[in-house]
């Protein structure tokens, strides 16, 4: 049986999946074949590879304080509000405070891919397990570069913003890819309906520059609610479990207070057990 891990990510709301992460490593639990990584979920599941446990909760609860993590200060100094370079080189990168540990990672029998949205056809792109290099972590800015909180990332000769716009549940490509029973954490309620209005300010000003990443954004809402009944079928059928919280206790993509993140890891870590039974492990 070849089973599969999906992680949409979602700003800091992602913690949810830290908490699932811990939880797994906390009971030695690498069950996983395959797994897909949108955005900030990217992050989290590399590093459950890694097997760094408490590292992304670190991500979540410590860095985020500093200046130089997203706000006024990188936008002035970087043109950025979010500063992924800060993120996945300043603090990750070998030397650094809170490494990243490819080695570990790219030794890991399990596969992964980073969805990520190619700013010129809008279309998604799934890089593969060796776009992480020791000393190099451009894919997963790739993966999380948001519409105009941050600037497109550059990587292997093309610009690319988060995987959440093009394919934000990608579910299909891992059954797709062989997956027998695929997971999927959510960082939303299972019946969130996404509003189309809150894309719209975004994708027009994306469209500006990037007309076909513009619409896909303009589509989002469409994709992901297509994708959340979508998997409906596979639920049925068993071969699908969705994970997700009953509430987000208040963080959104950006803002976050600390007790709030610290319930949201916690929903997840005491939601990881579900997927014992599912996998029968």
């Amino acid at each position: 049986m070849r089973t599969a891990l999906i992680d949409v990510g979602g700003g800091m709301r992602a913690v949810y999946g830290a908490g699932i992460y811990d939880y797994l490593m906390d009971n030695d639990l690498y069950p996983i074949d395959l797994g897909i990584g949108v955005s900030a979920g990217a992050a989290d599941l590399a590093t459950y590879f890694a097997r760094q446990r408490g590292r992304v909760l670190r991500y979540f609860t410590v860095y985020p304080k500093r200046r130089q993590y997203m706000g006024l200060w990188p936008f002035l100094t970087r043109g950025t509000f979010m500063n992924l370079k800060y993120i996945y080189e300043d603090l990750s990168l070998p030397g650094c405070e809170d490494p990243f540990d490819a080695e570990t990672f790219l030794r890991s029998s399990s596969d992964m891919v980073f969805v990520a949205t190619n700013a010129h056809t809008g279309k998604p792109e799934y890089l593969e397990k060796s776009s992480i290099k020791i000393g190099n972590l451009t894919v997963l800015e790739a993966t999380a570069a948001l519409p105009v909180a941050c600037k497109p990332i550059e990587f292997n000769g093309k610009l690319y913003y988060d995987g959440g716009i093009s394919d934000p549940i990608p579910y299909e490509k891992a059954f797709s890819m062989g997956a027998d029973k695929v997971i999927v954490i959510l960082t939303k309620p299972r019946d969130f309906v996404r509003d189309p209005e809150k894309d719209r300010w975004i994708g027009n000003t994306l469209s500006r520059r990037y007309p076909e990443a513009g619409k896909a954004m303009l589509m989002r809402a469409e994709t992901y609610n297509s994708q959340i009944r979508g998997m409906e079928r596979y639920e049925k059928e068993g071969k699908l479990l969705v994970i997700a919280p009953d509430d987000t206790c208040g963080v959104t993509t950006l803002k976050h207070r600390d007790e709030d993140i610290m319930r949201l890891y916690d929903k997840g870590y005491k939601d990881a057990e579900k997927i014992i039974p599912f996998l029968g492990i």
